[in-house]
Protein backbone atom coordinates (compact mmCIF):
# COMPACT_ATOMS: atom_id res chain seq x y z
CA UNK A 1 0.00 0.00 0.00
CA UNK A 2 2.70 2.67 0.86
CA UNK A 3 4.19 2.02 -2.80
CA UNK A 4 0.80 2.91 -4.44
CA UNK A 5 0.37 5.69 -2.04
CA UNK A 6 3.83 7.04 -2.87
CA UNK A 7 3.48 6.45 -6.73
CA UNK A 8 -0.17 8.65 -6.63
CA UNK A 9 1.70 11.69 -4.76
CA UNK A 10 4.23 11.78 -7.40
CA UNK A 11 2.14 11.75 -10.01
CA UNK A 12 -0.08 14.60 -8.35
CA UNK A 13 3.54 16.52 -8.47
CA UNK A 14 4.27 15.76 -12.25
CA UNK A 15 0.42 16.32 -13.49
CA UNK A 16 0.82 20.17 -14.37
CA UNK A 17 -0.85 19.78 -17.80
CA UNK A 18 -4.59 19.99 -18.87
CA UNK A 19 -3.68 17.17 -21.64
CA UNK A 20 -1.94 13.88 -21.94
CA UNK A 21 -1.55 11.57 -24.69
CA UNK A 22 -1.29 8.02 -24.20
CA UNK A 23 0.46 6.91 -26.95
CA UNK A 24 -0.04 2.64 -27.23
CA UNK A 25 1.97 0.61 -29.15
CA UNK A 26 0.01 -2.42 -31.65
CA UNK A 27 0.93 -4.81 -28.76
CA UNK A 28 -1.49 -4.08 -25.94
CA UNK A 29 -4.80 -1.14 -25.16
CA UNK A 30 -5.20 0.91 -22.19
CA UNK A 31 -8.22 1.33 -20.03
CA UNK A 32 -9.42 3.18 -17.49
CA UNK A 33 -11.37 1.76 -14.72
CA UNK A 34 -14.77 3.98 -14.87
CA UNK A 35 -14.70 2.63 -18.51
CA UNK A 36 -14.55 6.26 -19.20
CA UNK A 37 -11.27 6.21 -21.84
CA UNK A 38 -10.07 3.43 -24.07
CA UNK A 39 -7.31 3.20 -25.98
CA UNK A 40 -6.83 0.98 -28.56
CA UNK A 41 -3.66 -0.89 -29.94
CA UNK A 42 -1.81 1.17 -32.27
CA UNK A 43 -3.67 4.62 -31.57
CA UNK A 44 -3.14 8.06 -29.36
CA UNK A 45 -5.42 8.87 -27.39
CA UNK A 46 -5.64 12.58 -26.00
CA UNK A 47 -7.30 13.28 -22.69
CA UNK A 48 -7.91 16.76 -21.71
CA UNK A 49 -7.91 17.32 -18.13
CA UNK A 50 -9.73 20.41 -17.26
CA UNK A 51 -10.97 20.75 -13.62
CA UNK A 52 -9.85 19.40 -10.23
CA UNK A 53 -12.55 16.17 -10.61
CA UNK A 54 -10.21 14.08 -12.68
CA UNK A 55 -9.54 11.13 -11.05
CA UNK A 56 -9.02 8.02 -13.17
CA UNK A 57 -7.05 4.26 -12.40
CA UNK A 58 -5.53 3.43 -16.33
CA UNK A 59 -4.71 0.01 -16.85
CA UNK A 60 -2.63 -1.02 -19.68
CA UNK A 61 -4.26 -4.33 -21.12
CA UNK A 62 -1.11 -6.77 -23.47
CA UNK A 63 -2.38 -8.27 -26.19
CA UNK A 64 -2.77 -12.12 -26.95
CA UNK A 65 1.07 -13.16 -26.97
CA UNK A 66 2.40 -10.38 -24.81
CA UNK A 67 3.01 -9.34 -21.20
CA UNK A 68 2.76 -5.72 -19.48
CA UNK A 69 5.85 -4.53 -18.88
CA UNK A 70 5.72 -1.20 -17.16
CA UNK A 71 5.07 2.44 -17.89
CA UNK A 72 7.72 4.11 -19.87
CA UNK A 73 10.23 6.48 -18.53
CA UNK A 74 9.91 9.13 -21.26
CA UNK A 75 9.97 13.10 -20.67
CA UNK A 76 7.14 14.17 -19.24
CA UNK A 77 6.24 10.15 -18.64
CA UNK A 78 3.70 9.64 -16.11
CA UNK A 79 4.09 6.53 -13.32
CA UNK A 80 7.32 6.11 -15.21
CA UNK A 81 8.84 2.73 -14.50
CA UNK A 82 5.92 1.62 -12.64
CA UNK A 83 3.87 -1.70 -13.07
CA UNK A 84 1.08 -1.34 -11.70
CA UNK A 85 -2.37 0.59 -12.94
CA UNK A 86 -1.47 4.44 -13.26
CA UNK A 87 -3.58 7.02 -10.87
CA UNK A 88 -3.99 9.64 -11.91
CA UNK A 89 -6.16 12.59 -10.35
CA UNK A 90 -6.06 16.64 -9.54
CA UNK A 91 -8.36 16.93 -6.51
CA UNK A 92 -4.77 17.98 -4.87
CA UNK A 93 -5.04 20.54 -7.34
CA UNK A 94 -7.47 22.66 -5.13
CA UNK A 95 -5.65 24.69 -3.01
CA UNK A 96 -2.43 25.06 -4.85
CA UNK A 97 -2.99 28.15 -7.06
CA UNK A 98 0.89 27.11 -9.62
CA UNK A 99 -1.51 23.82 -10.41
CA UNK A 100 -4.52 25.07 -10.97
CA UNK A 101 -3.07 27.53 -13.92
CA UNK A 102 -1.58 24.93 -15.30
CA UNK A 103 -5.08 23.79 -15.97
CA UNK A 104 -6.07 26.42 -18.13
CA UNK A 105 -3.09 26.12 -20.33
CA UNK A 106 -3.35 23.87 -23.59
CA UNK A 107 0.02 23.77 -24.53
CA UNK A 108 0.97 21.86 -21.63
CA UNK A 109 1.19 17.72 -22.52
CA UNK A 110 2.51 14.73 -20.84
CA UNK A 111 2.40 11.65 -21.63
CA UNK A 112 1.32 8.11 -20.29
CA UNK A 113 2.89 5.07 -22.41
CA UNK A 114 2.67 1.44 -21.57
CA UNK A 115 5.47 -1.26 -22.86
CA UNK A 116 4.41 -4.63 -23.79
CA UNK A 117 7.14 -7.28 -24.14
CA UNK A 118 6.51 -10.64 -26.32
CA UNK A 119 6.59 -14.05 -24.79
CA UNK A 120 7.35 -15.17 -28.24
CA UNK A 121 6.66 -15.53 -31.80
CA UNK A 122 7.19 -18.32 -34.07
CA UNK A 123 9.20 -17.18 -36.15
CA UNK A 124 10.60 -18.10 -40.03
CA UNK A 125 14.08 -16.33 -40.66
CA UNK A 126 15.60 -16.25 -44.67
CA UNK A 127 18.94 -15.25 -45.87
CA UNK A 128 22.54 -15.82 -46.01
CA UNK A 129 25.32 -16.36 -44.44
CA UNK A 130 25.71 -12.65 -42.86
CA UNK A 131 22.18 -13.34 -41.94
CA UNK A 132 21.83 -16.76 -40.70
CA UNK A 133 24.28 -16.82 -37.53
CA UNK A 134 22.29 -13.80 -35.93
CA UNK A 135 18.57 -15.44 -36.56
CA UNK A 136 20.27 -18.96 -34.43
CA UNK A 137 21.75 -16.66 -31.91
CA UNK A 138 18.16 -15.07 -31.70
CA UNK A 139 16.67 -18.69 -30.68
CA UNK A 140 19.56 -19.15 -27.99
CA UNK A 141 19.37 -16.29 -25.81
CA UNK A 142 15.51 -16.71 -26.44
CA UNK A 143 15.75 -19.92 -24.73
CA UNK A 144 17.90 -18.78 -21.96
CA UNK A 145 15.50 -15.84 -21.01
CA UNK A 146 12.49 -18.07 -21.03
CA UNK A 147 10.60 -17.09 -23.63
CA UNK A 148 9.29 -20.60 -24.49
CA UNK A 149 6.86 -19.22 -27.55
CA UNK A 150 9.93 -18.24 -29.19
CA UNK A 151 9.58 -21.30 -31.99
CA UNK A 152 11.93 -20.72 -35.40
CA UNK A 153 12.76 -21.91 -38.68
CA UNK A 154 15.06 -20.94 -40.66
CA UNK A 155 15.94 -21.32 -44.59
CA UNK A 156 19.71 -20.20 -45.97
CA UNK A 157 20.79 -19.70 -49.03
CA UNK A 158 24.67 -18.18 -49.54
CA UNK A 159 25.68 -14.85 -50.24
CA UNK A 160 22.80 -13.45 -53.03
CA UNK A 161 20.97 -16.75 -53.48
CA UNK A 162 19.74 -15.59 -49.94
CA UNK A 163 18.04 -12.38 -50.84
CA UNK A 164 14.37 -12.58 -50.95
CA UNK A 165 13.86 -12.24 -54.88
CA UNK A 166 16.79 -14.80 -54.90
CA UNK A 167 14.67 -17.40 -52.49
CA UNK A 168 11.40 -16.44 -54.71
CA UNK A 169 13.02 -17.04 -57.64
CA UNK A 170 14.57 -20.71 -56.85
CA UNK A 171 12.07 -23.41 -56.96
CA UNK A 172 12.70 -25.48 -54.43
CA UNK A 173 13.73 -22.75 -51.47
CA UNK A 174 10.20 -21.27 -52.30
CA UNK A 175 8.37 -24.03 -52.13
CA UNK A 176 10.51 -25.05 -48.51
CA UNK A 177 9.56 -21.53 -47.50
CA UNK A 178 5.78 -21.52 -48.81
CA UNK A 179 5.16 -24.85 -46.97
CA UNK A 180 5.91 -22.94 -43.80
CA UNK A 181 4.00 -20.02 -44.65
CA UNK A 182 1.36 -22.45 -45.64
CA UNK A 183 0.57 -23.47 -41.76
CA UNK A 184 -0.81 -20.02 -41.02
CA UNK A 185 0.52 -19.53 -37.60
CA UNK A 186 3.83 -17.52 -38.66
CA UNK A 187 3.43 -14.38 -36.52
CA UNK A 188 7.36 -13.14 -37.29
CA UNK A 189 8.99 -13.21 -40.73
CA UNK A 190 12.56 -11.56 -41.18
CA UNK A 191 14.26 -11.03 -44.33
CA UNK A 192 17.70 -9.45 -45.03
CA UNK A 193 19.16 -7.56 -47.84
CA UNK A 194 21.88 -7.71 -50.43
CA UNK A 195 23.19 -5.35 -53.11
CA UNK A 196 22.72 -7.47 -56.17
CA UNK A 197 18.85 -7.63 -55.37
CA UNK A 198 18.48 -3.52 -54.83
CA UNK A 199 14.80 -3.49 -56.11
CA UNK A 200 11.67 -4.45 -53.64
CA UNK A 201 10.10 -7.07 -55.78
CA UNK A 202 11.01 -9.94 -53.81
CA UNK A 203 9.82 -8.46 -50.55
CA UNK A 204 7.11 -7.14 -52.37
CA UNK A 205 6.33 -11.38 -53.32
CA UNK A 206 6.94 -12.84 -49.56
CA UNK A 207 4.67 -9.91 -48.28
CA UNK A 208 2.22 -10.99 -50.18
CA UNK A 209 2.65 -14.73 -49.82
CA UNK A 210 2.81 -14.30 -46.17
CA UNK A 211 -0.19 -11.82 -45.48
CA UNK A 212 -2.64 -14.08 -47.42
CA UNK A 213 -2.02 -16.98 -45.74
CA UNK A 214 -0.77 -15.40 -42.05
CA UNK A 215 -2.94 -12.92 -40.62
CA UNK A 216 -1.44 -10.77 -38.09
CA UNK A 217 2.15 -11.08 -39.44
CA UNK A 218 4.40 -8.96 -38.50
CA UNK A 219 7.42 -8.45 -41.04
CA UNK A 220 11.58 -7.50 -40.21
CA UNK A 221 13.38 -6.48 -42.39
CA UNK A 222 17.41 -6.52 -41.47
CA UNK A 223 20.10 -4.55 -43.20
CA UNK A 224 23.74 -6.16 -42.40
CA UNK A 225 27.03 -4.51 -42.75
CA UNK A 226 28.75 -4.10 -45.85
CA UNK A 227 31.22 -6.58 -47.45
CA UNK A 228 34.54 -6.62 -47.91
CA UNK A 229 35.74 -4.61 -45.00
CA UNK A 230 39.43 -4.40 -46.59
CA UNK A 231 38.51 -2.24 -48.59
CA UNK A 232 37.48 0.97 -46.99
CA UNK A 233 38.93 2.51 -44.03
CA UNK A 234 36.74 2.76 -40.69
CA UNK A 235 35.16 6.27 -41.73
CA UNK A 236 34.69 5.73 -45.26
CA UNK A 237 32.58 2.05 -44.22
CA UNK A 238 30.76 3.87 -41.69
CA UNK A 239 29.64 6.97 -43.94
CA UNK A 240 28.68 4.84 -46.77
CA UNK A 241 27.03 2.61 -44.73
CA UNK A 242 24.91 5.34 -42.94
CA UNK A 243 24.04 7.09 -45.83
CA UNK A 244 22.40 3.89 -47.29
CA UNK A 245 20.58 3.31 -44.50
CA UNK A 246 19.32 6.42 -43.78
CA UNK A 247 18.57 7.57 -47.15
CA UNK A 248 17.20 4.45 -49.64
CA UNK A 249 16.89 2.00 -46.94
CA UNK A 250 14.49 4.01 -45.18
CA UNK A 251 13.04 4.92 -48.22
CA UNK A 252 12.49 1.42 -49.25
CA UNK A 253 10.78 0.64 -45.34
CA UNK A 254 8.61 3.63 -46.08
CA UNK A 255 7.40 2.31 -49.74
CA UNK A 256 6.39 -1.08 -48.46
CA UNK A 257 4.78 0.19 -45.45
CA UNK A 258 2.63 2.31 -47.86
CA UNK A 259 2.09 -0.94 -49.85
CA UNK A 260 0.91 -2.67 -47.43
CA UNK A 261 -0.70 -0.11 -44.67
CA UNK A 262 -2.11 -2.90 -42.26
CA UNK A 263 0.87 -4.62 -41.61
CA UNK A 264 3.58 -3.71 -39.55
CA UNK A 265 6.55 -3.34 -41.10
CA UNK A 266 9.91 -2.88 -39.34
CA UNK A 267 13.87 -2.53 -40.01
CA UNK A 268 16.37 -3.98 -37.76
CA UNK A 269 20.01 -2.44 -38.97
CA UNK A 270 22.10 -4.79 -37.11
CA UNK A 271 24.98 -3.99 -39.52
CA UNK A 272 25.82 -1.05 -37.07
CA UNK A 273 27.36 -3.73 -34.77
CA UNK A 274 30.78 -4.38 -37.24
CA UNK A 275 30.55 -0.76 -37.71
CA UNK A 276 31.24 -0.23 -33.38
CA UNK A 277 33.39 -3.01 -33.13
CA UNK A 278 35.43 -1.81 -35.88
CA UNK A 279 35.55 2.05 -34.62
CA UNK A 280 36.65 0.59 -31.41
CA UNK A 281 39.31 -1.22 -33.42
CA UNK A 282 41.12 1.91 -35.05
CA UNK A 283 40.64 3.70 -31.87
CA UNK A 284 42.99 0.70 -30.00
CA UNK A 285 39.94 0.42 -27.88
CA UNK A 286 38.97 -3.43 -29.04
CA UNK A 287 41.73 -5.89 -27.25
CA UNK A 288 39.18 -9.15 -27.73
CA UNK A 289 40.82 -9.18 -31.12
CA UNK A 290 44.24 -8.85 -32.76
CA UNK A 291 43.58 -8.23 -36.45
CA UNK A 292 40.40 -6.73 -38.36
CA UNK A 293 40.20 -10.09 -40.89
CA UNK A 294 41.87 -13.17 -39.62
CA UNK A 295 40.92 -17.08 -39.90
CA UNK A 296 42.31 -18.54 -37.83
CA UNK A 297 42.72 -16.18 -35.11
CA UNK A 298 41.02 -13.24 -33.03
CA UNK A 299 39.29 -10.68 -35.34
CA UNK A 300 36.04 -9.03 -36.13
CA UNK A 301 35.65 -10.49 -39.48
CA UNK A 302 36.94 -14.11 -40.20
CA UNK A 303 37.89 -13.55 -44.10
CA UNK A 304 38.36 -11.00 -46.70
CA UNK A 305 34.61 -11.48 -47.62
CA UNK A 306 33.35 -9.99 -44.39
CA UNK A 307 31.75 -12.90 -42.52
CA UNK A 308 31.42 -12.46 -38.72
CA UNK A 309 33.99 -13.54 -36.48
CA UNK A 310 32.71 -14.72 -33.01
CA UNK A 311 32.65 -11.06 -31.19
CA UNK A 312 30.41 -9.76 -34.00
CA UNK A 313 28.26 -12.79 -34.30
CA UNK A 314 27.92 -12.12 -30.27
CA UNK A 315 27.07 -8.45 -30.32
CA UNK A 316 24.81 -8.97 -33.25
CA UNK A 317 23.07 -11.45 -31.42
CA UNK A 318 22.09 -9.39 -28.59
CA UNK A 319 21.10 -6.32 -31.23
CA UNK A 320 18.71 -8.96 -32.48
CA UNK A 321 17.59 -10.09 -28.54
CA UNK A 322 16.43 -6.50 -27.64
CA UNK A 323 15.45 -5.00 -30.73
CA UNK A 324 12.93 -8.25 -31.45
CA UNK A 325 11.95 -9.15 -27.74
CA UNK A 326 12.82 -5.57 -26.49
CA UNK A 327 14.81 -7.40 -23.55
CA UNK A 328 17.20 -5.40 -21.17
CA UNK A 329 20.54 -6.14 -21.97
CA UNK A 330 21.80 -4.65 -18.47
CA UNK A 331 19.24 -6.97 -16.34
CA UNK A 332 19.95 -10.10 -18.48
CA UNK A 333 21.95 -12.55 -16.33
CA UNK A 334 24.11 -13.37 -19.41
CA UNK A 335 27.84 -12.33 -19.54
CA UNK A 336 29.76 -12.54 -22.73
CA UNK A 337 33.27 -13.81 -22.59
CA UNK A 338 34.82 -10.54 -23.69
CA UNK A 339 36.57 -7.60 -22.43
CA UNK A 340 34.51 -4.80 -24.43
CA UNK A 341 31.27 -4.17 -22.64
CA UNK A 342 28.74 -5.93 -24.85
CA UNK A 343 25.26 -5.87 -23.57
CA UNK A 344 25.91 -2.24 -23.42
CA UNK A 345 26.91 -1.53 -26.90
CA UNK A 346 24.17 -3.46 -28.13
CA UNK A 347 21.52 -1.80 -25.70
CA UNK A 348 22.89 1.66 -27.42
CA UNK A 349 22.59 0.48 -30.94
CA UNK A 350 19.34 -0.18 -30.51
CA UNK A 351 17.96 2.17 -28.48
CA UNK A 352 19.69 4.89 -30.96
CA UNK A 353 17.32 3.23 -33.72
CA UNK A 354 14.70 6.08 -35.71
CA UNK A 355 11.56 4.58 -33.56
CA UNK A 356 10.48 5.15 -36.53
CA UNK A 357 11.79 2.08 -37.89
CA UNK A 358 11.82 0.17 -34.50
CA UNK A 359 9.72 -3.02 -33.95
CA UNK A 360 6.20 -1.03 -33.18
CA UNK A 361 5.19 -3.46 -30.60
CA UNK A 362 7.84 -2.63 -28.45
Amino acid sequence: MLVKRVTTLTILALLSACRIEVDVPSSGSVLSESGAYSCAPGTTCTIDVVDIHFDEMFVAEPSTGFEFSGWVVRDRGLCGGVTEPCHLETSGFADNDSLMAFLESPQETFYLQPSFRSKGFNSLFIGHSFFRPFAEQLSEHAERVGLANHQPEIVFAGGANGAPEALWNNASKRAEIQAILDRGDTELFAMTYHNEYPSLTGYRQWIDYAVERNPGIRIMITLPWLSFPEDYDSATYEALWTEFQQGDWRLGIDALRRAYPGVEIFSLPYGQSAIELRNLYAAGALSDVDTLTANPGEAIFRDPLGHADDILIELGGLVWLRAVYDVDLFSYDYSPEFEVDLKAIAQQIVDDQDPEYSAPYR
